[in-house]
């Protein structure tokens, strides 16, 4: 069986993100805030031996990708599977002008009705983009993924059976999203099935546990 560690990382700040727009499959820039947000995170991983790295298609993840991949000789993947949950008509939109709508549809992320997912799909994609990872990793692989921050929310919920209710009530920050832009989780995968080494935090609050991989 294989044994596979992952970094998984959240995009820096973007544009998006400060003006409180629903950042989906669509895109908008890093800020100089989300750009020093990808260098944290290329500095505290930095003595991390990446054999692979993958990022979304997304502009705001493959430049922090780029970023974290210019201290590494490492080649790095484009995958779409690894793309924000899809909010459909919401997409782009301020979030403040839909909050009643936002709240109900995310109770059970139910946004398949206006053209977006829903858990089952986005599930599903999960599910279809690791397995192609794993087939294309070896053994002892350390791998970097870089994402979204609903993205890493579903990982947790679905790949590493995390209560994230009860992790934002107890380790989460108030008021603040369970995964910070630039936030690193590190989990790992052993015989067949994925394992949590250490939950997500900001790049200067990293500290690697190595050796419990």
């Amino acid at each position: 069986m294989k044994h596979i560690t992952f970094y998984m990382v959240r995009h820096g700040e973007t544009q998006f993100n400060i003006s409180g727009r629903m950042q989906g499959t669509c895109d908008s820039p890093l800020t100089r805030k989300g750009i020093q947000d990808g260098e944290a995170a290329s500095i505290a991983l930095r003595e991390i031996p990446f054999t692979r790295a993958y990022t979304s298609t997304s502009e705001r993840a493959r430049d922090t990708a780029e970023l974290i991949c210019m201290r590494h000789n490492v080649i790095l993947h484009e995958t779409k599977g690894l793309k924000e949950f899809d909010f459909g008509l919401l997409d782009g939109e301020i979030a403040v002008d839909h909050i009643d709508e936002i709240k109900r549809r995310k109770i059970d992320d139910s946004f398949d009705e206006i053209g977006g997912e829903n858990i089952e799909m986005i599930n599903a994609r999960i599910d279809r983009t690791f397995e192609r990872i794993l087939d294309e990793c070896r053994d002892g692989d350390i791998v970097l993924i870089v994402t979204h921050g609903l993205y890493i929310l579903h990982v947790l919920q679905h790949l590493l059976d995390v209560d994230t209710k009860a992790y934002r009530t107890g380790f989460a920050k108030p008021g603040k999203f369970i995964v910070p832009n630039g936030g690193i989780t590190k989990f790992a995968y052993d015989s067949g099935s994925y394992r949590m080494i250490s939950f997500p935090a900001a790049p200067k609050d990293f500290k690697d546990i190595r050796g419990t991989e």
